[in-house]
């Protein structure tokens, strides 16, 4: 038994019952065609460098670029891991002393300043897991790779699992009782000794400090450089990267090869063999072969004194783990079970099960969580453990809540089962099956089965007859099962025994590759009868189970024995701990076991009831019907078919359905091109029946239409097989009969729609025309044109192609723009870049930051070395310290940065940052951002990025300067920029200068050198009547240049050259059904969504929508949303 404190408790129950299976069910061992992918891709990407095996991480199609990083959750998660800490510094210790222990062997790094920030990143979560059952290494770090916001993927969501490429446990263990000689090793921190690729490290980033008292301020970040164990697919990269490494060894060590290759499960290596020196020829390959891939093993163990004191001499690392029960003896671990090496016996270690009891309550919750505690894959205590089992059982039928506590019939032989635990550590298995294939002279293997009304079960022995004549039995293996809640007759639970016998012998037999033979025993006259006879006479439910025990078995070797002297009565009825222990029918079988086989029990002839075996009725009963018949409608209703060629399929499957009743031949296979002519027809006739019925009683009749039909003018006639079709002008042409002479189809009829729309489909959605050519060279439809362009307006691929955007009015001027404010007041802000400088023979990039003054249209040009918040903040601050404050700004939407570029979608994560909320609400700063992909929201500042690039990409072209001569550039351009006219520029000499943004931010020039106000100052005394007059000036000065900015520039905006008039069906609406402009330019690839809610602007149109697609909620433009008009 194990106890796994750390899992809780729907993985304990889900591991138990897995257990429970282990042997009794088949295990697929072929692996899926993704499977295959996975490895390949492994196989494909594993490099071996610096004596390490370097893997990547097997990513899902797409979602390592979508990753989100779990910067939030994993920062709120470490904070209150700090907390614990200020609490318990005990606990912070030891964690620190593993995480330095990682850092000291380079497992774990921090973060490099170089980190690229463009690559996947993912932040994982961590928490202690104390194991008191250890005692070296009590304290495990735990990384949660599930962990993820809300609508966002994990780590583990991200990945694939991978294969599993590991034995079945239950084989290892049986395997493992195979020799004399037994040994078992560990390899070292198996999973941190392979290496993760560059490309994958930031996905394993965490947090980490050396100061919980203050982390927020001595918080860092590392990263693994190791494959770490929580990743989901971390098994399997473990698995993969030691099979890939034995094949390098298949002819230089080919023994050890395949036992490493068949006996690693995880990071424990089984091993056996018949002889001391066999098995330390092995054990000094294996540590060759994992010292070459840097994995070293340690812990070795083995029952073999002389190998143990080989294993000394020559510097194995040996374990010497204390005993945790207090006994001399030393506990190890062999996948989960506990051996005694020196006695070679295996035992129960039930010290942290008791203790789980002993703190426990007679509650649901606790009876399932001891369950899930408890470890016997080989089935040593099966008839104890079947008593928890049953009372399991009970606790479900009875329907009690998690917490509520158990009546009285549960709790007290739960109690009276928990009480016998501590007996248990008194039972001991000999690990070895004392023989091996060299040293008898037959091996059996004996399986017996039972059932009772609450349980089954089936258990296992080797026999062994040795040249002395002498013969000997062993405990194998046993499982058993509960009864189902169905009530099923005792032979029918009997029979399910006897299945279970039969899979688990098979199992056993397959995994020990001794030369044997099995047999089968029941005591069950019926079972034995049903096995005998021939499954097809028996009823289903014996007939299946029968045929299955016939192919894993040969029925002349099932046996009778009577019920009292089958071992496998006693698993199916439970009995104490203490019988148990001294139960020799349970540990070594009957006692004519160990005899000859003439002393075997034999059957008499069975007398069976003929009812008890479940026979097949040769006869059934025959009741006589009176038909009457009816009128009844269509067998299939056109009206629910959407594809003509699926219409004609499920036809032609009916006629075959009809010919293969009728006929002793079948058809079968894919359908024939003459079925499906044969359903088109009879769908034409149907048709025209609907709609010339009378017609074609006419000239049935008499050879001709009446004079007041419809089609008179088309000439219609029956052919030879009662087809309606028309005659024209080309008889005497060398067309086909069906373009001479094409069928007549109805306008108004499901069945010319769909063929319209399969032609329409087939020719690759062309136009009404070219629908129309196809479909008249068989058919003729009256006002066929009509037809085709109805049916043409339906096709959602055709419509989506054929959308026109929403329009709307030209949007009035935002106030901000029209107002006497002063320069750089409201203010629009855009980045743009990169550009590359030079830097000490380095070259990195740059950006610049544009603030637009809404109102003079001026410019203000920042050049930043990078994107963090920080830099952008100085930015900021000398643009407000140089052009005054400023108290409404305009920008784009932060997800529009996102979309625009990897380099300009850091802006967007400035825009969240917290430090760059909180300067602009201290600074008084309103900040306004524009819909989503609506770059003309903010036109006043967006045109004059253009007008910045131009000339920048004029004068730098190739050239690679410094930071501080591209500064100078952009400072000139921004004078450049702010001299250009705003207003009209006129002809005549004698006429005034055009307004520029620059008379605002620096009126009073007449030089370059000083304004006009300094030179005042500088060149003449100053006096309190000159200052006055100054300031007169300037004031007034600064009146004309409004007033001159109103009449030229300002009333010249009025005039809108684009001023449009949506229609009226273009206006959307709440619930409209609408296409959703994408990045794509294909309008097949763009999202449909509906509108969920709008937006108005200023003067009361509909400017923004928000639609909701299968990608969640956007806040789109009008512009961008193309209605489909389904509700006109």
């Amino acid at each position: 038994m194990k106890v796994v404190v750390e899992e809780d408790i729907s993985k304990q129950l889900e591991t138990f019952w897995q257990l429970e299976n282990l042997g009794i069910e088949s295990v697929n061992d072929r692996l899926n065609c993704n499977d295959n992918k996975i490895l390949q891709e492994f196989e494909e990407s594993i490099q071996f460098r610096d004596n390490r095996y370097v893997v990547k991480l097997p990513w899902k199609d797409n979602l390592k670029e979508s990753l989100d990083n779990n910067f939030e959750r994993a920062y709120e998660r470490f904070s209150k891991l700090c907390c614990k800490f200020q609490n318990d510094h005990s606990l912070y210790s030891q964690y620190k002393d593993v995480v330095d222990s990682y850092i000291e062997q380079n497992i774990v790094e921090r973060v490099p300043n170089s980190n690229a920030e463009d690559c996947a990143e993912f932040y994982l979560p961590h928490r202690a897991v104390i194991r008191h059952d250890k005692v070296s290494s009590k304290l495990r770090i735990v990384f949660d790779a599930s962990s993820h916001k809300s609508g966002k993927f994990s780590l583990n969501d991200s990945l694939h699992i991978g294969p599993n490429l590991y034995p079945d446990l239950f084989e290892l263990l049986l395997s493992f009782r195979k020799h004399p000689i037994a040994f078992t090793a560990d390899i070292k921190q198996a999973f941190l000794n392979v290496e993760l690729d560059e490309s994958d490290k930031n996905v394993t980033k965490f947090f980490w400090t050396d100061n919980p008292e203050c982390f927020t301020e001595s918080i860092e970040v590392l990263r693994f450089n190791r494959v770490l164990f929580g990743i989901n697919s971390s098994p399997f990269l473990l698995s993969a990267t030691i099979k890939h490494h034995l094949k390098k060894y298949v002819s230089l060590y080919p023994q050890t090869q395949e036992l490493l290759n068949n006996f690693v499960f995880v990071d424990d290596i089984l091993g056996g063999h018949n002889s001391v020196i066999a098995a330390y020829t092995t054990s000094v390959e294996c540590i060759h072969i994992f010292n070459e891939a840097s994995m070293p093993l340690h812990k070795w163990a083995t029952n073999s004194a002389e190998l143990n004191e080989l294993w000394r001499k020559n510097g194995f690392p040996i374990d010497t783990s204390p005993n945790s029960i207090g006994q001399k003896r030393m506990n190890y671990k062999v996948l989960g079970i506990s051996w005694d090496t020196d006695r070679d016996v295996l035992y129960f270690d039930l010290e942290n099960l008791l203790f789980f009891i002993s703190k426990g309550t007679n509650t649901k919750r606790f009876l399932l969580q001891v369950a899930g505690r408890i470890f016997d894959p080989l089935g040593f205590i099966t008839p104890y453990i079947i008593r928890l089992k049953i009372l399991i059982q009970n606790v479900w039928e009875m329907g009690l809540l998690w917490d509520q506590e158990m009546p009285q019939i549960i709790r007290k032989p739960f109690k009276e089962w928990c009480k016998e635990l501590e007996e248990l550590n008194s039972v001991t298995i000999p690990r070895f099956y004392h023989f091996t294939d060299l040293d008898v002279i037959d091996i059996q293997l004996h399986s017996f089965s039972d059932a009772s009304k609450k349980a089954y079960g089936s258990v296992v022995y080797f026999r062994v007859v040795r040249p002395d004549g002498t013969i000997t039995t062993s405990f194998v293996t046993s499982k058993s099962r509960v009864a189902p809640l169905k009530t099923l007759s005792l032979p029918r639970l009997e029979l399910m025994g006897a299945l279970l016998s039969a899979r688990l012998c098979d199992k056993v037999s397959k995994t020990l590759k001794f030369e044997k033979s099995c047999f089968f025993h029941t005591d069950s006259s019926i079972v034995y009868h049903w096995i005998q006879g021939e499954p097809a006479r028996f009823k289903p439910f014996v007939k299946n189970r029968v045929e299955e025990i016939h192919r894993l078995t040969e029925p002349p070797k099932w046996n009778h024995c009577p019920g009292r002297e089958n071992p496998a009565d006693i698993l199916s009825r439970g009995i104490s701990v203490k019988e148990l222990k001294d139960s020799e029918l349970w540990w070594h079988g009957p006692p004519w076991l160990r005899q000859n086989e003439q002393f075997w029990p034999k059957i008499e002839k069975p007398n069976v009831n003929n009812q008890d075996l479940e026979l097949k009725s040769k006869f059934r009963d025959i009741s006589q019907n009176e038909v009457i018949l009816e009128n009844r409608g269509k067998l299939l209703n056109i009206d629910k078919f959407s594809s003509y060629l699926k219409l004609l399929r499920v036809t032609a499957f009916v006629f075959r359905f009809i010919y293969n009743t009728r006929n002793t031949s079948k058809k079968r296979g894919p359908l024939e091109i003459d079925e499906l002519k044969i359903s088109e027809e009879f769908w034409v006739r149907e048709t025209q029946k609907e709609a010339y019925g009378s017609e074609i009683a006419d000239l049935e009749k008499i050879q001709k239409v009446s004079n007041c039909s419809k089609i008179l003018s088309l000439v219609p006639y029956l052919d030879d097989k009662n087809i309606l079709r028309i005659k024209g002008r080309l008889e005497e042409s060398e067309f086909p009969i069906d373009e001479k002479k094409p069928i007549l189809l109805p306008k108004n009829s499901k069945f010319s729609e769909l063929l319209i729309f399969y032609e329409h489909t087939k020719s690759f959605h062309c136009g009404v025309t070219t629908t129309l050519v196809m479909i008249r060279k068989r058919f003729w439809i009256p006002k066929g044109r009509q037809l085709v362009k109805k049916v043409i307006n339906k096709c959602l691929i055709c419509k989506k192609y054929s959308l026109k955007p929403a329009e709307q009015v030209t949007a009035q001027l935002p106030k901000d723009r029209l107002l006497e404010n002063p320069p750089f007041e409201i203010s629009g802000l855009d980045f743009a870049g990169p550009i590359l400088y030079r830097c000490d023979k380095e070259v990195r990039k740059a950006y610049f930051t544009i603030f637009t003054c809404a109102v003079t249209r001026g410019i203000h040009l920042e050049l930043v070395s990078s994107m963090s918040t920080k830099h952008f903040l100085l930015a900021f601050r000398r643009f407000i310290s140089r052009r005054g404050g400023c108290s409404v700004v305009y920008s784009d939407n932060a997800k529009s940065f996102k979309a625009a570029s990897k380099d300009l979608m850091y802006f967007s994560k400035i825009l969240k940052d917290s430090e760059f909320k909180d300067f602009i609400s201290s600074r008084g700063i309103t900040w306004k951002f524009i819909v989503e992909r609506a770059p003309w929201w903010g036109g006043f500042y967006e045109r004059l990025v253009k007008s910045v690039k131009d000339p920048l990409r004029k004068i730098l072209g190739r050239a690679l300067l410094t930071f501080e001569e591209l500064s100078t550039i952009l400072v000139e351009i921004e004078y450049v920029v702010n001299s250009r006219p705003l207003t009209y520029v006129a002809d005549g000499f004698s006429e005034p200068n055009p307004l520029t943004p620059l008379d605002f931010l620096q009126y009073g020039r007449k030089d370059h050198d000083f304004p006009l106000h300094f030179a005042e100052l500088v060149n003449k005394a100053s006096s309190r009547e000159s200052l006055i007059k100054r300031k007169k000036y300037q004031t007034t000065l600064l009146k004309h240049f409004w007033i001159k900015w109103k009449e030229q520039y300002l009333l010249d905006l009025k005039t809108v050259h684009h001023f449009k008039s949506p229609n009226a069906h273009k206006e959307v609406k709440i619930d409209d059904v609408v296409l959703v402009e994408g990045s794509s330019k294909s309008k097949l690839l763009w999202d449909l969504g509906t509108i969920q809610e709008t937006f108005q602007g200023r003067d009361g149109h509909i400017r923004a929508c928000l639609v909701k697609t299968k990608k969640g909620l956007f806040r789109k433009p009008v512009q961008l949303i193309y209605p489909f008009e389904i509700n006109e």
